[in-house]
């Protein structure tokens, strides 16, 4: 690039030096460009540490977060008290279906029990052993392909319906959860109160800061029993930055409450939608009937006429 800038001496006389520095003035602005076209782009790595930084301090809670969380916290106190009570009342109850059940298979039992051992000393004469019978070991009475019949558990086991057409779904994942009752944790409302300001208060700690599982149960139940705390956008992105997978369980909640609700309206417009068509029937029968009922009468005044 350089070589344009060689001025030679029988051309010195015909160029004036105000036209050199302005080539030259050109040439060092191209040189210019040129090299900040040529350096290396920096580098998200100022970025990430900004982003870990923020993560690793707690962030301030804004005066509108604080009204909302202190808004919502009675309700939440009445809603999770009214869940302990159903909970509790269908503790007690299964306890009761459970006690009733083992008794009647108690009794049952028994009586079976009973009559297995008369039935058996009737038959003790009649079943004395052949000299002539062999005795069969436990492996000979095996039948030969229990190996298979294993292998083929193992892999009925490993192979889970996983279909999501509608009646091809079967629910073996669902039966191997336990469904035993098990007896439900009795808060008092200012244990309800601490763990709810305790939790609301874990999301404004560093990201870095894992929730306890406290905290997660308390964040369930509370997007369970007042999802709408979570419609202001920062106590959302808490949750999001503190836990996303929780994040996405309570969308996926209130995106299932959503549809619940629409199906109910749903519902309900189809009902007076099929109402509002009853009753045009109706009214379509019922004129009918009166014209039926006029000709009906004209027919009645024209026999009269004619006697």
């Amino acid at each position: 690039m350089f070589k344009f800038l060689s001025v030679k001496p029988n051309v010195d006389t015909r160029y004036p030096p105000t036209l050199l520095v302005a080539a030259l003035s050109g040439v060092l602005f191209l040189t210019g460009c040129q090299q900040s076209d040529t350096s290396p782009v920096a580098d998200d790595s100022q970025t990430s540490e900004k982003t870990s930084v923020e993560d690793s301090q707690p962030m301030p809670k804004s005066d509108s977060a604080a009204a909302r969380i202190k808004q919502f916290q009675p309700i939440y106190v009445a809603q999770a008290q009214s869940l302990q009570r159903r909970l509790q009342a269908e503790y007690e109850s299964l306890q009761a279906a459970d006690a009733s059940d083992s008794e009647e298979l108690l009794l049952l039992n028994t009586n079976n029990s009973e009559n297995t051992d008369s039935n058996n000393e009737v038959a003790t004469d009649n079943t004395a052993p052949n000299a002539n019978t062999t005795a069969t070991s436990p492996e000979e009475v095996v039948p030969s392909g229990s190996s298979e019949v294993d292998t083929k558990d193992v892999d009925a086991e490993v192979d889970v319906n996983t279909s999501t057409e509608v009646g091809e779904r079967d629910l073996t994942v669902l039966k191997r959860i336990s469904l035993e009752p098990r007896k439900p944790v009795m808060l008092t409302e200012d244990q309800i109160i601490e763990r709810y300001q305790q939790t609301m208060d874990a999301l404004y700690q560093p990201v870095t800061t894992p929730l306890s599982a406290e905290d997660s149960d308390t964040l369930i139940n509370v997007a369970t029993l007042v999802p709408q705390l979570f419609e202001h956008a920062e106590i959302a992105g808490r949750v999001s930055a503190k836990s996303p997978a929780l994040a996405r369980l309570i969308i996926q909640h209130q995106v299932w409450e959503q549809i619940e609700a629409q199906q109910v309206v749903d519902m309900q417009q189809m009902k007076q939608q099929q109402q509002q068509e009853f009753e045009a029937l109706m009214a379509k029968f019922n004129e009918t009937i009166e014209g039926y009922d006029e000709q009906i009468a004209k027919y009645e005044q024209t026999l009269k006429e004619f006697q």
